[in-house]
């Protein structure tokens, strides 16, 4: 089995995305900015995060090729 490398950006963005939708890392140092954006796009990153991470996991293992 050969693996493709490329997924494990997608695994790292996804969980990246996860980690600022949970409030586990900052996305800018002014509070009130990040409170704004976690309240406009909180909600889809949620979402999309963990997809992100599964589509990761499919390029790693060659599923979309």
């Amino acid at each position: 089995m050969q693996f493709n490398l490329s997924g494990l950006i997608f695994i790292a963005g996804g969980i990246y995305v996860l980690l600022a939708a949970f409030r586990v890392v900052r996305l800018s140092k002014n509070q009130e900015a990040n409170e704004q954006w976690l309240r406009k796009f909180g909600l889809m990153m949620k979402i999309l995060g963990p997809i992100i991470i599964l589509f990761g996991i499919g390029q790693l293992f060659g599923l979309f090729r």
